[in-house]
């Protein structure tokens, strides 16, 4: 247990602080959240847990082990210890999201150590830097999340070795020269990354909304690129370890360099995104709906925008606590984006109002997707955290106002203080309604 204020001076006794009374606590397995789990996702992070215990037995049943190979791991692992030292303080300020994998650039030493010694060997080196990282990391998940994310690379590691072995000559078909190793190095990477990358989205799925998304919960395209260009990193460390081991610090310049621009990347995508929802805020909706307009005159198809406003919000929040209310905004965020189409706009307007974009649509159609925004804002129960226990809130209802531009012939602004108008009679007229602007 960790002291809360250091040990006395001379071996005296040490303040333990009610906060490392209680994470300690939380280690142990009966206080994981992970019980509390829906029934079909503890089935499935037990099984992938079971599922990397095997394999890293099997590893080791399998194949020998050279004594080669925990020298390569040992120095491996002195290289992944110096990655994480140089690299924390740009990992303390990353930001995380619960509903998307989270991607960084460890997997650069594990899949070279994949690509160097046999599967048993690897495996312990992914088990050293999940380790070495956890106890290093100022921010703790929790550690069934934790074991669970070692468990998906355990298999994504697993697999990728079937890649690489031949299995009729028992050897590395990465020693192969030519193109042949080059392809091979490639889809191993591609298999590691498939792997680790599903089941984490598999999770994530199980334990979001009934009829979740896919395409919201995938790492986005410069994730991807940053985890697979971790693994090319990896062959490169791999390849530069064989020929000229000395070289091989030379690769944590562009390594540092990759977790800077997560950061530009991030804080861009930060400046542009609602903290309490995770939609896009009004300017960047602004922008994104600027370019939908000039789209759809391009191309002569019609486009709707709606404002859309929870009613008597601020009665939530008087009798729940304003933390249950950011929870309502960012269930009805979910709500709103999972019942429009992909390539719809929603963000958040301000307060509980939010904005909503509709391309291809005329007066029926809008209307139409209008009145179920309306009724999955009403079906929904949300649950959340008090004092006294959990609780849900549901008998939320929403007021709407849409105008529809049947040519695309207004402009942003022009369009919003139409579909503001329109709420603004909505709610006149009694809230839970929806009303139509004249076409704009």
């Amino acid at each position: 247990m960790t002291a809360g204020r250091g040990d006395a001076p001379g071996g005296g006794t040490s303040v333990v602080t009610r906060r490392d009374r209680s994470r300690a606590l939380a280690l142990l397995p009966p206080r994981w959240t992970l019980w509390s789990l829906r029934p079909r996702a503890l089935a499935y992070v037990l099984t992938v847990d079971v599922l990397a215990l095997v394999v890293a037995v099997a590893a080791f049943v399998w194949r020998p082990v050279v004594g080669r190979d925990w020298v390569v791991v040992a120095l491996l692992f002195v290289g992944v210890a110096v990655h994480a030292e140089a690299a924390r303080h740009i990992e303390r300020v990353r930001i995380t999201r619960d509903d998307r994998p989270f991607i960084d650039l460890k997997s650069m030493w594990t899949f070279a150590g994949l690509l160097l010694v046999h599967l048993g060997p690897a495996l312990v080196l992914v088990t050293a830097t999940f380790v070495y990282w956890y106890v290093r990391n100022e921010q703790h998940p929790p550690l069934h999340r934790w074991f669970f994310s070692w468990a998906t690379v355990m298999l994504g590691t697993g697999a990728a070795s079937l890649v690489l072995l031949d299995i009729d000559r028992g050897r590395l078909l990465v020693s192969t020269a030519g193109p042949l190793g080059l392809v091979v190095v490639a889809l191993a990477a591609i298999v590691r990354w498939t792997v680790n990358h599903g089941l984490v989205v598999g999770i994530i799925l199980l334990m979001s909304a009934p009829t979740p998304s896919v395409r919201r919960h995938l790492a986005s395209p410069s994730d991807t690129l940053l985890g697979l260009g971790a693994l090319a990193l990896g062959a490169a460390l791999a390849v530069l370890a064989s020929v000229s081991p000395w070289l091989v610090p030379i690769l944590l310049v562009p390594v540092i360099m990759l977790h800077r621009g997560v950061l530009v990347d991030q804080f861009r995508q930060a400046s542009r995104t609602d903290p309490k929802t995770g939609l896009v805020n009004g300017a960047a909706w602004a922008e994104i709906a600027a370019k939908e307009i000039d789209r759809a005159r391009r191309h002569h198809i019609g486009l709707a925008v709606l404002m859309v406003d929870l009613d008597n919000f601020k009665a939530v929040n008087d009798a729940h606590g304003h933390l249950a209310g950011d929870e309502v905004l960012r269930a009805v965020a979910a709500a709103l984006s999972a019942e429009v189409r992909a390539y719809d706009a929603v963000g958040r307007f301000g307060g509980e109002e939010f904005v909503v974009l509709l391309s291809g649509v005329d007066t029926a159609s809008a209307t139409r997707a209008a009145e179920r925004l309306r009724g999955r804002i009403g079906g929904l129960e949300v649950a959340v955290d008090g004092a006294g226990g959990g609780r849900r809130i549901g008998g939320l209802t929403a007021s709407v106002g849409c105008v529809v531009s049947p040519t695309a012939s207004g402009g942003v602004e022009e369009l919003v203080g139409a579909a503001d108008a329109a709420l603004y009679e909505a709610k006149r007229g009694g809230r839970n309604r929806l009303v139509c602007a004249p076409p704009a």
